[in-house]
């Protein structure tokens, strides 16, 4: 079986692409620049992808543009930034697979697709309707899985969008709350938290990631089209916290956490969904605070 993976160069992808290999899986990879036999493909031009010289039996979409914290989520150019790539590269990887008779398509999307706070339990069918301060990230990705749907019904392609939750592991690009609070915590320092109590968090380990996507890959078909792919683990804001300090040495005492009279951001994503695909396999998610340590201790 062929895989071609798009964003082969990062967290996921490549991620993705060493296990696929370690199977014994034929998979090729397109990145934005050339490196180690890679197909180089700038997935806003469709004109880039006469480059790529095999036809796989499935594409897992890995690329996308990530939100920049340092730009205002209005930011006309951060806005044309995130949709260049998400939404006119998700087209042109469909346009792409159609013209050539690819008829199998995973793409990586996010469950921020759905505004927070999100309804508890998480379900596929909840509503999307994204608002906050990465609004214009969360909205380019559900329009990219609107027209990749849609180009998919077009043309007879099944495309499954996987609505994946907070990807950690080590290797990560810092900026999140967990490389935050790890980075204090090894530091020894004070961590002040707001509402510890009332914000959580589904942490997904890419590894656990990457088996979950070689695993649906190979599958003969896919009778659903979106996958909430989550550990199904709620992670307070607090016990993140408590879990790294303890890691690190970082006395508990050092860490202070304020509640205000707000109501509760949780997650809690129903995976029922995923672990019916994952049946059988052998694939699960380990707890948090074992599969954490990887970000302390990388090997």
């Amino acid at each position: 079986m062929k895989h071609l993976i798009f964003g082969a160069g990062g967290f996921l992808g490549s991620t993705l692409m060493k296990h696929l290999q370690q199977a014994g899986e034929e998979v090729y990879a397109v990145r934005r620049t050339p490196r180690d036999g890679a197909y180089a493909v700038d997935i806003t031009q469709p004109k880039a992808f006469k480059d790529i010289g095999v036809l796989p039996d499935v594409i897992m979409n890995c690329a996308s543009a990530l939100p920049d914290p340092a730009q205002g989520f209005s930011s006309p150019d951060d806005l044309r930034r995130l949709y260049e790539a998400n939404v006119i590269g998700g087209a042109n990887i469909m346009n792409w697979a159609a013209a050539n008779g690819v008829k199998k398509v995973i793409n990586c999307s996010t469950l921020v697709v759905v505004g927070k706070p999100w309804p508890v339990p998480l379900k596929e069918t909840a509503s999307t309707y994204p608002m906050g301060n990465h609004v214009g990230y969360s909205a380019s990705k559900l329009a990219q899985e609107v027209v990749m749907s849609s180009v998919a019904a077009q043309h007879n392609i099944e495309v499954l969008h996987l609505r994946i939750s907070a990807l950690y592991g080590p290797g990560m690009k810092e900026g999140g709350i967990l490389t935050k609070l790890l980075k204090q915590a090894q530091h020894k320092e004070k961590i002040s938290l707001t509402n510890g109590n009332k914000v959580s968090f589904d942490f997904l380990h890419v590894e656990d990631a990457a088996r979950a996507i070689c695993h649906i890959a190979r599958m003969r078909s896919w009778p659903d089209k979106i996958i909430n792919l989550a550990s199904g683990e709620e992670v307070s804001l607090l016990a993140l916290a408590e879990s790294l300090c303890e890691l690190t040495g970082n006395p508990i005492e050092n860490i202070l956490n304020t509640d205000e009279a707000v109501s509760a951001s949780r997650a809690v994503v129903d995976t029922t969904l995923l672990e019916k695909y994952l049946a059988g396999s052998n694939i699960s998610t380990r707890p948090f605070t074992e599969k954490v340590k990887s970000m302390v201790f990388p090997t």
